[in-house]
């Protein structure tokens, strides 16, 4: 990160460690299409014996895991998936699912909390109709982006594995782990306590954990061979990708040294202040459980185009230089990572408040 800019756009524009780099100039490669790249195939064993799945594969990124998922447990055209309207597989994934494998997607309502409610799911279900499409999988996320990072309890997560093994219903679970991490962490739990209540899942490198590249897709033995098939076709198979797994190992190193603990507590600090500060120009539109919040602007120049409320805010501190996403006409995300310290947070602090007073004195003065 440039040490004059503080990027809160995203847990995903981290640079890598030293670390890291040391590490992937100097391992062993080969070719991974071959199964002959000793560096990831103990980057898949880490990851799969940490979640207590039999085997997992790596991939260049999230999206391209979940729609390997969604086509291996999906081998027919016309089935459908089940997945939240909040969710990241149906809002931000082009989806891929129905692009490229002929798969349609049903939503159910997204609770804050991220979660789905199990009525709802089961009435989504379709019946064995030759008129309606057959449901082969239910997706979830874990924590959930745009619900603010929430973390899904461990008892919805028994509840709805125990509704989808159901005799009647006998449906799959997949769990997009994008940042799986940042649950497991403010859970203060092991991986398996969540893994061992879905199908398959996949799990990103490069977010909070900060490696550059990479996520993994994990299940058992026979679906991530199936999967294998599937990541070639869709051109994942990469060769000496070694090198990039190198720098996952590296971060699932500094995942264990806690490293995601120090980011929800920096973004529950800025959201401390955020809600003592006056004059109450911005909202917390989320509850603070990880790394990652929603803030609605509440004060603005009436003058501004409802449209660039946001972005004129983002502008505002762009000049400070932080920089945050613009999610709506009316909202921004700010999301903490590695390369966030503190006294980065007391400066964030400052900047909003200084800013919270622009903005009430344009409200007032027209």
């Amino acid at each position: 990160m440039n040490n004059n800019i503080i990027d809160l756009r995203s847990d995903t524009v981290t640079q890598p460690t030293n670390k890291m780099r040391q590490t992937m100039m100097n391992v062993n490669v080969g070719d991974d299409v071959l199964k002959e790249d000793e560096t990831i195939k103990m980057l898949e064993k880490i990851v799969s014996e940490m979640f207590h799945k039999e085997s997992a594969l790596f991939f260049p990124s999230g999206t391209m895991s979940n729609l390997t998922a969604i086509l291996t447990w999906c081998n027919s055209r016309g089935s459908e998936i089940i997945v939240g309207d909040k969710s990241h597989i149906f809002l931000f994934e082009q989806t891929g699912a129905s692009q490229f494998g002929g798969i349609s997607i049903r939503t159910v309502t997204n609770e804050n909390d991220g979660t789905m409610n199990l009525t709802d799911i089961e009435l989504a279900i379709r019946e064995n109709d030759i008129h309606e499409p057959i449901t082969k999988l239910i997706c979830i996320e874990n924590t959930h982006n745009v619900c603010g990072g929430r973390v899904l309890p461990l008892s919805y997560l028994k509840d709805l594995k125990t509704f989808a093994e159901r005799d009647d219903i006998h449906i799959p679970i997949h769990l997009d782990g994008a940042r799986v991490w940042n649950a497991i962490t403010e859970l203060n739990i092991e991986a398996h306590e969540i893994s061992n209540y879905v199908d398959s899942l996949t799990v990103c490198l490069s977010k909070g954990l900060g490696a550059p590249v990479g996520s993994l897709l994990i299940g058992n033995s026979v679906f991530i061979e199936k999967a294998r098939r599937i990541r070639k076709a869709l051109g994942g198979g990469m060769r000496q990708s070694g090198v990039l797994a190198g720098a996952g190992i590296e971060a699932i190193i500094d995942f264990y040294s806690g490293i995601l603990r120090t980011d929800h507590i920096h973004a529950k600090l800025v959201a401390t202040e955020l809600l003592k500060m006056k004059p109450i120009a911005f909202k917390i539109t989320n509850k603070v459980e990880t790394n990652i919040i929603f803030v609605e602007i509440v004060l603005y120049d009436k003058k501004w185009e409802k449209k660039n409320i946001s972005a004129n805010v983002a502008a505002l501190l762009k000049e400070k230089k932080i920089l945050v996403s613009v999610w709506s006409h009316l909202l921004l995300r700010f999301v903490f990572h590695r390369d966030i310290t503190k006294d980065n947070i007391q400066y964030i602090v400052n900047a909003l408040k200084e800013v919270s007073e622009f903005l009430q004195e344009s409200s007032i003065n027209q």
